[in-house]
């Protein structure tokens, strides 16, 4: 199994994305290690398959959350969620109407399972064709999250897609498979996740030069609002 990326489109010309689309990638640009990487890696997997008979599935992997994800890994659902905790301004690359389609992990790692439990041995989309602008969805952090963090703009970086949606036909007739949670449903249980580990650690800042995990010499457990519904109980 090779866990692939739908940036083997690159910044696609075609929407949604199906597997038969050969994508639209810069080789040279500040994307290209990770884009060419994963197309080389496909490339070779095929390789094996066609010269050795070597049994393969591949996998392309739409933009995927879920909890224990790192704080710092400069994700825009990490980086939104941990600056929404903290009060801290939400950071957009450009105007912000980029679009970008998020599944839950489970349904990830179900559509992994349903695709090594197949026949099917060429590339499969795996995401969901619930698409929407950074913009709003960074309203939909501040939301979910109670925050009061303003929404700031920055320089938008290089060759960054404008749009990404796939197209599942294949992974639900092949397959059988489709996503099942909720977007709210999974921002919920990250945000979750997210809260408890800044509680646990302290500050955390998600991306830029000065990014760091949670700094444990800066713990915040004692504060009400990071104490465990238990914890406050047994306080009254």
């Amino acid at each position: 199994l090779l866990t692939s990326t739908s940036e083997v489109y690159g910044d696609p010309e075609v929407h949604p994305q199906p597997e038969s689309y050969w994508g639209n990638v810069n080789p040279i640009g500040p994307r290209a290690c990770y884009d060419e990487g994963k197309r080389v890696a496909e490339t070779l997997m095929y390789a094996y398959h066609h010269r050795d008979g070597v049994d393969v599935r591949v996998a392309r992997i739409f933009n995927t959350f879920g909890p224990r994800m790192h704080p710092s890994d400069g994700r825009v659902v990490s980086n939104f969620i941990v600056q929404a905790l903290q009060d801290k301004p939400l950071t957009i690359y450009g105007d912000g109407s980029q679009t970008r389609s998020f599944q839950y992990v489970d349904d990830l790692v179900d559509g992994l399972i349903a695709l090594m439990n197949s026949s099917y041995a060429l590339p499969v989309n795996i995401g969901t064709a619930n698409e929407h602008s950074i913009r709003d969805f960074a309203s939909l952090i501040v939301e979910a999250t109670g925050s009061s963090s303003p929404i700031v703009h920055l320089p938008a970086t290089k060759d960054d897609p404008r749009q990404r949606r796939p197209d599942t036909t294949v992974a639900r007739e092949k397959l059988g498979w489709q996503p099942r949670v909720p977007l709210r449903e999974g921002i919920a249980k990250t945000v979750e996740y997210f809260r408890e580990e800044i509680c646990r650690g302290g500050e955390v800042v998600p991306t830029g030069p000065d990014a760091a995990r949670p700094n444990a010499t800066a713990r915040r457990a004692s504060q009400p609002a990071c104490a465990s519904p238990v914890a406050a109980a047994s306080n009254q």
